[in-house]
């Protein structure tokens, strides 16, 4: 592990990252799929997974060990991997085609993502209540070919030939070029921090590699129990728990969203759990509730954002026995940086985010402003962005291995690590990462708009949350029912603004 507060030679601010070179294959319209013989074969050619951790047979003990809280009505058994592998291997499109799926927290979600890497493919995650205008636009932007969804209309999102398999609805994308990446790849989409069809093509043994020396930086173990309370499209959740419990052989328990702390303590008690993690947000909940966690945990991570150092403080004094790890990291660099161990630490450095993990370094550079940029040197950097633009700068690539990732801080002289603000584009709402851009996109493309601009706020209970000013023509306004109905079809719950204000122009302020 490396840390440095210098300047690297490479300065400049502009994104090098090469356009996207992946190919193209133009979807059949209505092409049969290949028989299973040839699934097979295809299957059994991937030489690329040349990973033990990869082998379908390790996969499938490995999601044998996880207990889902929720399970669905369909969920499908742990013996149908070999035939879901099988049935994306005959996927009429070349092998490292984009599949999005948009299912719930579960078992069932981590099947279809293993078994669409298994067969070649490409898995994008997406959360299960992105509304279907948007799943159309990120399919549209990726190049996909197929969607998983719980239950899928057809017409809805524009695919074909719907099947029945795994426990969820399986559609073809036809009648437009398919975009793949080769085996051996996946899509994290980083919404939170860039647009809403944006993602970062990341290789699987790369997260892996970062999953395992995550890991390491906290002691995990094999007889760990994990409570995956996160979405498992959050980045964190699928790279550090999820594939975290791969690399170390530990037991996961699936569970929520929602979050309740009244839940999660009697999860954490009654389920054996040994390894969580939450967001500063959820340890804000749970201090105030109390703040006593139960046996057996041992382990709590915290990632996300910031954690104020008197929560850190409070916390350790109330669970006096308890590992407290905070952990810094972004979608773009693979995506956990650096960890902290509180526990071990005298209290002025409850500020920081601890030491970059091994294979890691982290340098500075100085901004216009005068303040510095944190960079991140690593080889679990993701190689390049896929889809719509990114409209922040954020997680951009100044070289390949070398991202910029818009967050201003600095590098002590023992090599810890703080973040004292990020960029403007983005913001923390009701606990989530929410791209500021975003929003003020979704507004400015209804008819009428001119443009948008978002303000944060903090209410009464010190929670932030998103206004919306849309500067509207005056010839033809979108009231605000019609704002918030075009909000409501592009965006998340929480990233849908709580005050929405039309401001009508006058002539000739168009473009002020």
């Amino acid at each position: 592990m490396t840390s440095q507060n210098t300047t690297p030679q490479s300065t400049t601010s502009q994104n090098t990252t090469p356009q996207s070179t992946a190919s193209q294959h133009t979807g059949p319209r209505n092409a049969p799929a290949p028989s299973t013989t040839s699934a097979r074969s295809a299957s059994a050619d991937l030489e690329w997974a040349a990973d033990p951790l990869l082998d379908p047979g390790v996969v499938a003990d490995f999601l044998g060990r996880v207990e889902d809280l929720s399970p669905t009505e369909d969920a499908g058994g742990p013996a149908g991997l070999p035939a879901l592998v099988d049935r994306f291997a005959a996927l009429p499109a070349p092998p490292g085609a984009v599949v999005v799926i948009a299912l719930p927290n579960g078992i069932r979600a981590l099947r279809f993502f293993f078994a669409v890497a298994l067969a070649g493919h490409t898995p994008v995650l997406l959360s299960p209540s992105t509304p279907v205008s948007r799943v159309r636009e990120v399919a549209r932007e990726l190049g996909a070919c197929a969607l998983v969804r719980a239950a899928i209309r057809a017409d809805a999102y524009g695919v074909t030939d719907v099947t029945r398999t795994g426990g969820a609805d399986l559609g073809l994308f036809t009648g437009r070029p398919y975009r793949h990446h080769g085996p051996g790849h996946v899509i994290l989409m980083s919404s939170g921090t860039s647009g809403m069809a944006t993602g970062c093509l990341h290789g699987l043994d790369a997260l892996l590699r970062n999953a395992r020396r995550h890991g390491r930086s906290l002691g995990q173990r094999a007889a760990d129990t994990t409570l995956v309370s996160l979405p498992v499209y959050y980045s964190y959740a699928l790279v550090a728990q999820v594939l975290g419990g791969l690399v170390h052989g530990s037991r996961l328990v699936m569970a929520g969203p929602p979050f309740s702390v009244a839940d999660y303590l009697a999860t954490v008690a009654g389920r054996g759990v040994t390894l969580s993690s939450l967001t500063p947000s959820l340890v804000k909940s749970v201090v105030t509730a109390g703040g006593e966690l139960p046996a057996p945990l041992r382990t709590l991570t915290v990632g996300g954002q910031a954690l104020d150092p008197s929560y850190v403080s409070r916390l350790l004094k109330l669970n006096p026995e308890l590992g407290l790890y905070i952990t810094y990291g972004l979608t773009e660099a693979g995506p956990r940086v650096s960890t902290l161990a509180a526990h071990r630490e005298p209290p002025h450095r409850h500020g920081s985010v601890g030491v970059p993990l091994d294979g890691v370094e982290v340098l500075t550079r100085p901004t216009d402003t005068g303040e510095r940029e944190l960079l991140v040197r690593s080889d679990t950097v993701y190689r390049r962005r896929v889809g719509e633009p990114a409209p922040s700068k954020r997680g951009d690539l100044i070289e390949p291995g070398l991202l910029a990732t818009g967050d201003i801080g600095h590098v002590d002289d023992d090599g810890y690590v703080y973040v004292h603000g990020r960029s403007s584009d983005f913001a923390m709402v009701r606990g989530e990462k929410v791209s500021t851009a975003t929003v003020r996109r979704a507004a400015e493309s209804l008819p009428g708009v001119v443009r948008a601009a978002t303000r944060i706020a903090v209410v009464d209970d010190d929670s932030a949350v998103l206004e919306l000013d849309v500067f509207v023509d005056d010839a033809v306004p979108p009231s605000e029912a019609q704002m918030r109905r075009h909000l409501r079809s592009l965006l998340t719950r929480n990233e849908l603004p709580v005050t929405v204000r039309i401001q009508p122009l006058r002539a000739g302020e168009h473009h002020k």
